[in-house]
């Protein structure tokens, strides 16, 4: 399984117990500082399809986006909007990874897009706002 693995990636060591759920998910710091966010698509991630199951693809869309606000804030910070647009197929065996980037802040609220692909080809458009719990 470990060479089906970008080069570079490395487990997200999360202290969410949700999280650990899900896993193993992956982060690489990108040349630009951005991080990209991967997972390879297990069968506990799928529907019977064997297309990764879109609340799977939501979760690791929410994860992804905090790795984002997490570049520019430290937690605790929370969802108060996720928005997902399925556009295509992430494959049992298929490697999925995401890449996201701050859009807008304002005093109380971070927001951010991203995209999700897998093969090069768009799993998800996201696009969430943070709250900030601690100025």
């Amino acid at each position: 399984m470990s060479n089906l693995i970008p080069k570079g990636f490395q487990p997200i060591q999360s202290s969410n117990p949700f999280a650990g759920h899900l896993g193993p998910l992956y982060e690489k710091k990108i040349d630009d500082g951005s991080w990209a966010r991967g997972f390879l698509v297990e069968e506990k991630h799928c529907n019977q399809a064997k297309v990764t199951h879109g609340g799977m693809v939501m979760t690791f869309a929410d994860v992804l986006l905090a790795r984002a606000v997490m570049s520019m804030h430290e937690p605790p910070f929370v969802t108060v909007r996720l928005t997902t647009d399925f556009i295509g197929p992430g494959l049992l065996g298929q490697w999925v990874e995401g890449r996201a980037r701050i859009t807008g802040r304002d005093k109380a609220l971070i927001f951010v897009e991203g995209e999700i692909v897998s093969r090069q080809k768009p799993v998800a458009s996201v696009q969430g706002s943070f709250k900030l719990l601690r100025a």
